[in-house]
């Protein structure tokens, strides 16, 4: 399968585009905890790396939004990768309970490129262009369904809004009604006080 050299550069700009995950080496000083989250579709996989450089070990938890799916504590070395249960924020949080600094490399990769698609390509005897190609069909598949996380996400807000508006404006004309009750109430209360005083 022949790919023009323009096709090329559009596959490769979409590749940069939807890629998720991060890199990053992390100093993390004794006693410290630090956490990095990646936004996650459901059913969606998650790879996490962490190597701590200088013999040092470090404790890793990761959390989804309302669990922890993930914890080892005193590893030089973590690798694990598993398959979202949950749409949300997944946190990925390294501990340091030494007395000294550490230098940690985390990685966490996400949907796509958390895929290890030298292996697909080897089984599945694809050329370079295709395996470039189902990358980006999954990324975009993958966006598709964050897109339609965060419209059914909106439309739980936009109900709980108007719910909440639709609240205030009842006890704003409850309370309107209360004043005009109590107002009346006063006025006929005080008429009779004044009329038994003889004061009209």
């Amino acid at each position: 399968m022949k790919i023009s050299a323009r096709c090329s550069h559009v596959l490769a700009w979409l590749l940069l585009t939807c890629t998720q995950g991060i890199k990053v080496t992390v100093n993390l000083p004794a006693k410290e905890k630090k956490c990095y989250g990646e936004q996650a579709a459901r059913m969606e996989l998650l790879f996490v790396e962490l190597s701590v450089a200088d013999g040092n070990k470090v404790g890793v938890t990761v959390l989804s939004p309302h669990a922890t799916i993930f914890s080892e504590h005193d590893r030089q070395q973590v690798k694990t990768a598993f398959t979202t249960q949950e749409a949300g924020p997944h946190w990925v949080c390294i501990q340091n309970d030494a007395p000294a600094a550490a230098e940690v490399l985390l990685t966490v990769l996400l949907g796509p490129e958390a895929k290890d698609y030298s292996q697909v390509a080897k089984k599945e005897h694809l050329e370079e262009s295709q395996v470039a190609l189902r990358r980006v069909e999954e990324s975009l598949r993958n966006y598709h369904s964050n897109v339609l996380y965060i419209r059914a996400r909106e439309e739980r807000m936009r109900q709980t809004n108007d719910s909440t508006a639709s609240r205030v404006i009842f006890f704003c004309l409850f309370n309107v009604f209360l004043m005009i009750g109590v107002g009346g109430w006063q006025m006929l209360y005080f008429k009779r006080f004044f009329r038994s005083k003889k004061i009209i």
